[in-house]
C-alpha cells in the first residue's frame, strides 16, 4: 500500500490529479485551456458520480481532466489525450475528485465550516490573483476568471472544499512514527547477505546454427513491419512574398509633408526645466519657509537649518512634470522665471514649493532638418502594407482556386522544392543539409495535409514575410527494399529463434536444479559452450550502496525465497538467466544502532500518507461513492474526439 502511495506520487498522472486540497484551482491555474464553453451532446448538469448527497457534474469533470492534462503536458509537451487516458488520467482524475468531495461531505456532516473570511484568505494567496506587487488584486482576480471560464462561486465551493479537506487529513498525519519494531526488521534487511549464483545461457550460441530462407526472412519483416519501416517524409513546394517585390516603393513628397503636418508634435521644440523642490504639509508652514528665503538660491540651506530636505526634480516636458507632481505644480513651476520659486501650491503630497534651477530649450525643428527622417519611416510604413496587401492578394487567389505555381507567378515569386523531410522539420537521408528556417515553422501543419490540399499561406519565421506552401512528393512510411535491409533482418532473426532455442535450454537447467544438482553440473547439459556460472555472495547495503543501476538477475536474486531458482530472459533477447539463491544470512543489529533511527525518520513520511489514505478510503465507504460510467464514457469520447 505505501509503496503503491509513492508511486502515485511520482508518476505525471499523480503529479497531476493528487489530492492537493485546491484541486481545481490548481489544475485551473495551471492551465491556460480551461474554458467555460458548452458541452457539445453533454448536458454540463448530468452526474459523472454521485458523493453521499453532492453529484460532480460532466463540465465540472471535463473541466478538472482537461487541466490535469494540460498540466501533465507541460512536463510531457508530446503528450497526447490516448496516451493520457490510457496512463490512468480517467480514473486517476475522478478517483481524486471523488476522495475530496467525500472529505468534504464527511467535514460538513460533523460540523467543520469554513467561513467567508477563511476562504478569502486562501484567495489572496493564489499567484495568478496577485498584481505586480505581490498583493491580491481585485481586478486580476476577476480578469483570471474571465478568461478561464470560472465562476467566482465555482472557485469559492472549490477552496472551501479544499480547506475542510485540510482540517480532517492533516491531524491524522501529524505525530505519526514508524514503530520502532518494525524499524528494526527493515534495518536488519540491509544487514542481509545472499549466497546464490547467476547463470547465463546465450542465444548466440544457437543462432549461428539458425539456418533462414529468403521467403523466412520477408514473412518475418510482414510481421514486424513497423521495426523496420522508414518515416514517413515529404518535400515542400513553396514561395516566399517578401520585401523584395516592394523594394520600388519609396515615400513621396506629398507623403513626407502629410506626415509632417500630421505629426507636428513629435517635432517640436521642448523645455526641459530642473528644479528644487520642498513638500510642507501645510501652506502656512510653506510660507513660512518661503518668508525667509531673501535669496531664492538658498532654499536647500534654509530647509537643512529648518531640519527639512529638498529633491531635486526634473522634467523634459508639462506633461512629463505633471506625471511626477500635479497640473496645479506643473502650471506655477512653467510660469516661474528662472531662477525663481513657484508656489506654494497644492499637489499630491502637500504644498510644493519649487525653485526653477535652471532652463533648457530647443527649437522646433522643421520639415527639411526631419525630411530624411520622416522618409525613412514612411517608406518603410508604405512597404509593410504593400507586403500586407500582396500576402492578402495572394490568399485571396488561393481561396478562389489558383495554384501554387499560378499565385506565385503572379507575384513574381519563385518556387522551391525541398528535399524530402521528416515532420520534426530535420531533413531525411541529407547530411549536412540545411532547411529554411521559413520553411521549418510550417512543417508540422504541411504534415497534417492530405497530397490534394489546396496550397496555404503563412507569416514566414522573420515575422514580415509570407510563406505560400503546399506538399510535394509524399513518401509514405514503409521499409527499404529488401535487399538493403536483409543482413539486418537475417540478425534479428537468428538472434530471435535464437532466444527461443536457448529458453528451452535454461527450461532443461532449471528443471535438472530444482531436482538436486549444482547450477554448475546442469549447465553442462545444454552441450555447448557457455559462460561460467556466477558465484554471488553479496549483502543489500552492498546492492543499494552500489551507485548504479542494479543488474535483473540481481535485483531478481533479492526478492526471492531462500532454495528457489528462478529464469529471467535478458535484454534484446540476448539470452536467459538463472538465478539460484542457496541460502540467506541475516546479522542482528546492536541495540544503539543509529541505523534504526534512521529508518524510522526515512519511512515516517510513508507511515503518515498511509493514515491519510487509510481515513480517506473509510470517509468514502461511510459516505457512499457512485459512478455513471456512460457519463463518463461520453466525457472522454468527446475530449479525445471519439464522438
Amino acid at each position: 500500500m505505501i509503496q503503491g502511495f509513492r508511486k502515485l506520487f511520482q508518476s505525471p498522472i499523480g503529479l497531476a490529479v493528487t489530492l492537493g486540497f485546491v484541486g481545481l484551482i490548481a489544475l485551473a491555474f495551471a492551465s491556460a485551456d480551461i474554458t467555460g464553453s458548452g458541452f457539445g451532446g453533454i448536458a454540463g448538469g448530468e452526474r459523472v458520480a454521485t458523493v453521499g448527497s453532492e453529484r460532480i457534474s460532466t463540465s465540472t469533470y471535463r473541466e478538472t481532466l482537461n487541466g490535469a492534462y494540460e498540466r501533465a503536458r507541460g512536463e510531457n509537451p508530446g503528450l497526447t489525450w490516448e496516451e493520457f487516458l490510457d496512463g490512468g488520467g480517467t480514473d486517476g482524475v475522478l478517483d481524486q475528485m471523488t476522495e475530496r468531495l467525500s472529505v468534504y461531505a464527511f467535514a460538513k456532516e460533523n460540523g467543520i465550516r469554513i467561513g467567508d473570511s477563511l476562504v478569502g484568505s486562501e484567495l489572496t494567496q493564489i499567484p495568478a490573483f496577485q498584481g505586480p506587487d505581490g498583493q491580491f488584486s481585485q481586478e486580476m482576480y476577476q480578469a483570471a476568471l474571465q478568461q478561464r471560464g470560472l465562476s467566482e462561486k465555482l472557485v469559492r465551493e472549490d477552496l472551501e472544499q479544499g480547506l475542510a479537506a485540510r482540517m480532517m487529513l492533516i491531524p491524522a498525519q501529524i505525530g505519526t512514527q514508524f514503530p520502532e519494531k518494525m524499524a528494526r526488521q527493515y534495518a536488519r534487511l540491509l544487514n542481509e547477505t545472499r549466497h546464490g549464483s547467476v547463470a547465463f545461457v546465450p542465444s548466440s550460441i544457437f543462432a549461428s546454427d539458425v539456418e533462414v530462407t529468403d521467403d523466412q526472412l520477408k514473412s518475418y519483416l510482414a510481421t514486424n513491419r513497423s521495426r523496420y519501416s522508414l518515416p514517413e517524409r515529404r518535400t515542400v513546394r513553396y514561395a516566399i512574398i517578401d520585401r523584395a517585390g516592394v523594394a520600388d516603393i519609396v515615400a513621396t513628397d506629398a507623403d513626407v509633408s502629410a506626415y509632417y503636418e500630421s505629426n507636428r508634435d513629435e517635432f517640436a521644440g521642448s523645455e526641459e526645466r530642473v528644479m528644487t523642490q520642498l513638500v510642507m504639509p501645510t501652506e502656512a508652514a510653506a510660507n513660512a519657509v518661503l518668508a525667509d528665503l531673501a535669496n531664492p538660491s538658498r532654499m536647500a540651506a534654509v530647509a537643512r537649518e529648518k531640519g527639512l530636505s529638498t529633491t531635486q526634480v526634473s522634467a523634459d516636458s508639462r506633461s512629463d512634470l505633471s506625471a511626477k507632481t500635479s497640473p496645479a505644480v506643473t502650471q506655477a513651476v512653467y510660469d516661474a522665471a528662472e531662477g525663481s520659486i513657484a508656489g506654494p501650491v497644492r499637489g499630491p503630497l502637500g504644498w510644493y514649493l519649487m525653485r526653477v534651477d535652471s532652463i533648457t530649450r530647443t527649437n522646433d525643428r522643421s520639415l527639411a532638418e526631419v525630411r530624411d527622417e520622416i522618409a525613412a519611416t514612411v517608406t518603410e510604413d508604405k512597404r509593410r502594407q504593400a507586403l500586407a496587401e500582396r500576402a492578402s492578394e495572394a490568399e485571396d487567389q488561393l481561396n478562389s482556386g489558383a495554384s501554387l505555381q499560378e499565385v506565385a507567378a503572379s507575384l513574381n515569386a519563385e518556387v522551391k522544392t525541398t528535399g524530402p523531410l521528416l515532420e520534426n522539420g530535420q531533413p531525411f537521408d541529407q547530411a549536412g543539409a540545411e532547411v529554411p528556417a521559413q520553411v521549418q515553422r510550417v512543417v508540422q501543419n504541411l504534415f497534417a495535409m492530405d497530397s490534394g490540399s489546396d496550397a496555404q499561406i503563412a507569416i514566414a519565421a522573420d515575422g514580415e514575410s509570407y510563406i505560400l506552401y503546399e506538399p510535394g512528393k509524399i513518401t509514405a512510411s514503409a521499409p527499404p527494399p529488401f535487399e538493403q535491409i536483409k543482413p539486418a533482418i537475417e540478425a534479428a532473426y537468428k538472434q530471435e529463434q535464437g532466444s527461443k532455442k536457448a529458453n528451452a535450454a535454461a527450461d532443461k537447467v532449471l528443471a535438472a536444479i530444482r531436482k538436486g544438482q549444482t547450477p554448475a553440473e546442469a549447465m553442462k547439459l545444454i552441450e555447448k559452450t557457455t559462460p561460467p556460472v556466477s558465484p554471488v555472495d553479496m549483502s543489500r547495503q552492498e546492492l543499494v550502496g552500489a551507485q548504479q543501476q542494479v543488474p535483473p538477475p540481481l535485483a531478481l536474486m533479492f526478492s526471492m525465497a531462500k532454495g528457489s531458482t528462478k529464469k529471467l530472459e535478458a535484454p534484446q533477447k540476448a539470452g536467459w538467466f538463472i538465478v539460484d539463491l542457496d541460502r540467506i544470512e541475516t546479522k542482528d543489529i546492536a541495540e544503539d544502532d543509529p541505523l534504526v533511527a534512521a529508518t524510522v525518520r526515512q519511512l515516517g513520511p510513508a507511515i503518515g500518507g498511509e493514515m491519510g489514505e487509510q481515513l480517506t478510503r473509510a470517509i468514502q465507504a461511510d459516505v457512499g461513492v457512485t459512478k455513471n460510467q456512460t457519463a463518463i464514457d461520453a466525457v472522454v469520447a468527446q475530449l479525445t474526439g471519439n464522438r
